[in-house]
């Protein structure tokens, strides 16, 4: 049994003469209060060594949740550092493809101007050869024929500047397809 209002309530000793407790009922009793209290003193023990195991063991899972949460933050300082160190590899590295790009396309635009020009310059030049020849073809089927007075062609300064309005003209339609024209 233990002790508590029930049992301390059930307790009835019997009075003798009305005057006299029963001393060997009284004495059952108080063995019975000794007893139980001896096994609430051992339990009382047994819970204080229990509740100091729990105290430690408390303590040992906190300093275990510490230096996990120290060995946390070093992993994520750590990760974080490293992910910074990546960040700015791809960063530098991007800006070099980025130049390298800008100079492999600045060359490429000095070749194709270089070659355009050179185009450009074959293209002028053969149409002043073509230019020349036609000239020169023109003046050619020209002849004064005698005994004709002031009704034969014209003379070939005359024909000489014609040739080179239809020249300036043909440039200037070189001009107007965007390839540009030359000027006499």
């Amino acid at each position: 049994m233990a002790l508590d209002k029930e049992y301390f309530d059930a307790i009835s000793i019997d009075v003798v003469k009305k005057k006299y407790y029963n001393a060997n009922k009284v004495e059952a009793v108080f063995a019975d209060i000794r007893r139980q209290a001896d096994e609430l003193r051992e339990e009382n023990e047994r819970m204080r060594a229990a509740l100091s195991a729990l105290a430690d063991r408390r303590v040992e899972l906190g300093d275990a949740m510490l230096s996990a949460q120290g060995v946390y933050r070093g992993i994520v300082e750590r990760a974080n550092a490293r992910a910074g160190e990546i960040v700015a590899e791809a960063e530098r590295r991007a800006k070099e493809i980025v130049a390298e790009t800008q100079r492999q396309q600045d060359a490429a635009v000095q070749r194709t101007e270089r070659l355009f020009n050179a185009m450009k310059k074959q293209h002028l030049a053969a149409i002043d050869t073509l230019n020349a020849e036609w000239q020169a073809y023109l003046c050619s089927l020209y002849t004064e024929e005698p005994g004709r007075e002031g009704g034969g062609e014209a003379a070939p300064e005359d024909l000489s500047a014609k040739v080179d309005a239809i020249a300036r003209q043909l440039y200037a339609m070189d001009g107007e397809d965007g390839s540009g024209g030359a000027e006499f």
